[in-house]
């Protein structure tokens, strides 16, 4: 009986949305480029991308590859569907004339913080860019979400929008490279060596 065909590496298509949704959604919006107007705008491509990520977290999960499935998990739920529908909830409740505190979209960010630094701690066996980028996004979005709570002034989100701009171009980047280099069959583009040594020699 023929043996069936192994399922293909999903990581660039994760890493391609990720760097879409910081540079074309969080950047703009942080920076002042587009105004909290294009909320519903931004909901509906965080939410779209989160269908996706969800789908590839099932893929990383059938492929056996748990790191996968939780970088999945983490942009398709913690960073996307959740985000999505409350920054949608709240503009629909503005326009409505319901008062809500969104206060709870800061909380819920400060814990998404120490998420990112533990996954980024995890992809340093992989990259060594991959460990400080997450940890460099996790501060951003702690920050985030102390202005979001109303702890830190809104001063802040040119700071953070342009972090976060960085950030999508990183991870471009390394989708482009991701994709390019398993295409090709060779290294196209270099992705370096991991931060940590897997057994901690």
């Amino acid at each position: 009986m023929e043996e069936r065909r192994q399922w293909v590496e999903t990581d660039a298509i994760g890493i391609f949305i990720v760097g879409g949704i910081l540079l074309g959604c969080f950047f703009p919006m942080l920076t002042g480029y587009i105004t909290m107007g294009a909320a519903p705008l931004v909901s509906a491509i965080i939410v779209a991308s989160a269908v996706v990520f969800i789908i590839l977290m099932v893929v990383e999960i059938r492929c056996g590859n748990m790191f996968g499935a939780v970088v999945n998990g983490v942009f398709g739920v913690l960073l996307g569907l959740a985000p999505g529908l409350l920054f949608l909830t709240e503009f629909i409740a503005q326009g409505m004339g319901i008062e809500v505190d969104a206060r709870v979209v800061g909380w819920y960010f400060m814990y998404i913080a120490p998420v990112l630094i533990v996954v980024g701690f995890v992809g340093g066996y992989m990259f060594w860019h991959f460990a400080i980028a997450f940890w460099v996004l996790a501060v951003d979005v702690f920050l985030m979400g102390m202005v979001f709570a109303g702890y830190l002034s809104h001063t802040w989100n040119p700071t953070l929008g342009w972090v976060i701009g960085v950030g999508g171009i990183y991870f471009f980047y390394m989708a482009t490279a991701s994709f390019l280099n398993g295409m090709m069959h060779r290294k196209v583009l270099p992705l370096g060596g991991g931060l940590f040594k897997a057994g901690g020699h």
